[in-house]
């Protein structure tokens, strides 16, 4: 009897160890890093002159924050981070909406969005469901043209700092321990997760305003420029890394554009009743923040 206990109880381990088993969530301290996360936002959209119903990536933008988990006690754990236009390293603009007077010129950096949450519910299928504070920074500045001979470009009004937030639910996804058809880490051992929600525009008209209204460049994930050449012969700088772009809506068929065409066609346009926010996050220790500083 012992025995058949015993190759049970080996066969049990062996079994449980070979079948897929719920996400496993590490515990700790883990930084954003910001070279290789990204946020995609998405509204809806029409095409075929409004007949059909489709979806739109406005664009992508970067990410950057912290991240604490806790599986013993989950109230203690912690999502923050933000969400800004790719043109920058860093947000160039502050959650209380300071900014650099350089900045104020470029429409881009005038949007920023944040995530704020604490403590996380297990689903029953094992993702991670946190909710906390969605909050939007805006900085507004009116403009003033002035004609004449004496006219030397667009003048700046003061700042306006708009700050709006709401509640929001981010649902966070970990794959399952050994789960191949899944990767839960990156080739240099940093942690991989993804996460969601999606904004109603009647809950939050200010933020889904705002996300169209900003020009959001295309993100370059680990950018690496190095000179072409040297000397008098420099014919710029080669970069590599891994581009995000999107495709823009669809275009009507045998459109064309140019000086004789009078309008643009409405055969696509954006219709914005909702905004979807995924999140795609490269996660390393919080400690490796400051090795890491400057790479």
């Amino acid at each position: 009897m012992m025995k058949y206990t015993v190759l049970l109880t080996s066969f049990a381990v062996a079994l449980s160890l070979a079948i897929p088993g719920k996400p496993v969530v590490p515990v700790g301290a883990w930084q954003v890093d910001a070279r290789h996360s990204d946020a995609q936002l998405v509204t809806d959209a029409t095409t075929n002159y409004g007949k059909t119903k489709i979806n739109f990536t406005l664009g992508n933008a970067r990410v950057a924050g912290r991240v604490k988990l806790d599986n013993n006690d989950p109230a203690k754990s912690s999502f923050d981070f933000t969400m800004y236009p790719a043109n920058s390293a860093a947000p160039a603009i502050g959650e209380d909406g300071k900014v650099r007077s350089q900045w104020l010129a470029n429409l881009a950096n005038h949007t920023l969005v944040c995530f704020h949450s604490k403590g996380f519910v297990r689903t029953a299928d094992g993702r991670l469901r946190t909710t906390g504070d969605l909050v939007l920074t805006r900085v507004d500045r009116n403009v003033e043209f002035a004609s004449g001979e004496a006219y030397a470009g667009p003048v700046y009004g003061p700042p306006m700092i708009h700050r709006l937030s709401r509640e929001a639910t981010f649902v966070f996804n970990f794959p399952a321990a050994g789960d191949t058809g899944q990767k839960s880490s990156s080739s240099d051992g940093k942690l991989l997760t993804s996460g969601s929600t999606n904004v109603i525009t009647e809950d939050f008209p200010q933020l889904v305003k705002a996300v169209l209204a900003t020009y959001w460049p295309p993100v370059v994930q680990d950018a690496n420029c190095q000179p072409s050449s040297t000397g008098e012969d420099v014919s710029g700088n080669n970069c590599t890394g891994s581009f995000l772009d999107t495709p823009g809506l669809p275009e009507e068929p045998g459109a064309t554009t140019g000086e004789d065409y009078p309008a643009r066609s409405n055969f696509s346009e954006v219709v914005g009743n909702h905004l979807s926010i995924s999140v795609h996050l490269r996660l390393k220790p919080a400690a490796e923040k400051q090795a890491d500083a400057g790479n």
